[in-house]
């Protein structure tokens, strides 16, 4: 195991990192190579100019330093262990991936899940590239695709997701036929539930009792796990 000799004496150059690493990231991170790279990005971003930020796969590759600290055998190995920890933390919902294109060829690049990040990504989908430090061709259009839909329906109509809450995303779109999380969420918004516990719990009351039943019409969803179970109208969201 190779040590460390401790912070150097001194003014120290520090990297902002989110509270909500700690509370909400960390706990379930459960790749070495994985939170190497989240822990890179902070870095990364926070060396960045300018308003709009974002890393270029093609640069995090080029370092040899941060390579080093990848688990394989040889530099492809570890190239490879880079890519793949940087599409998990995209897939996780801690970045966010986009596909350019750039003098004929395709980049990949990666932008933090924020506000700001959501709102540079949303331009560039739209065809505004003011703010860039590299000059782009295009985005390459469908690349939304690629994350879970029930990801875009949550961002779309709820907010941002949350790497603590993508893991039930997940298993809610294994769970359910899309159909129907189209649906709940529709149900959520127009009542203006727009929570992740109100949804959840209009799919497992379909699940258990049936969708289309006519005989559910009026039936209470709540089931016993909280959240918004006990408002008044909530019984009234499986028939109307």
């Amino acid at each position: 195991m190779r040590g460390f000799p401790g912070f150097r004496k001194g003014p120290t150059q520090l990297t902002p990192i989110p509270t909500e690493f700690f509370s909400e990231i960390l706990p379930i991170v459960d790749d070495l190579d994985e939170l190497k790279v989240i822990l890179y990005a902070f870095w990364r971003l926070s060396q960045g100019e300018g308003d709009v930020r974002y890393v270029r796969l093609d640069d995090a590759l080029a370092d040899l330093r941060f390579l080093s600290g990848m688990q394989g055998d040889s530099p492809r190995a570890q190239e490879e262990a880079a890519a793949d920890a940087f599409a998990r933390a995209a897939q996780r919902g801690v970045l966010i991936e986009i596909t350019v294109k750039r003098d004929g060829r395709k980049e990949t690049w990666y932008f933090l899940n924020s506000p700001k990040g959501r709102a540079a990504v949303k331009r560039l989908r739209k065809g505004d590239f003011r703010g860039l430090i590299h000059d782009i061709d295009d985005v390459v259009v469908g690349l939304e695709k690629e994350r879970p839909n029930i990801y875009i329906l949550y961002e779309q109509n709820i907010g941002m997701v949350t790497p603590m809450l993508a893991e039930k995303l997940l298993q809610a779109e294994r769970d359910y036929p899309e159909a129907w999380i189209r649906d709940a969420f529709s149900l959520a918004v127009e009542r203006n539930k727009r929570n992740w516990s109100y949804i959840h719990t209009i799919l497992r009351n379909w699940a258990q009792y049936g969708k289309d039943t006519p005989a559910q019409t009026g039936r209470s969803l709540a089931t016993g796990d909280g959240g918004d179970a006990d408002d008044a109208d909530f019984g009234l969201l499986i028939h109307e």
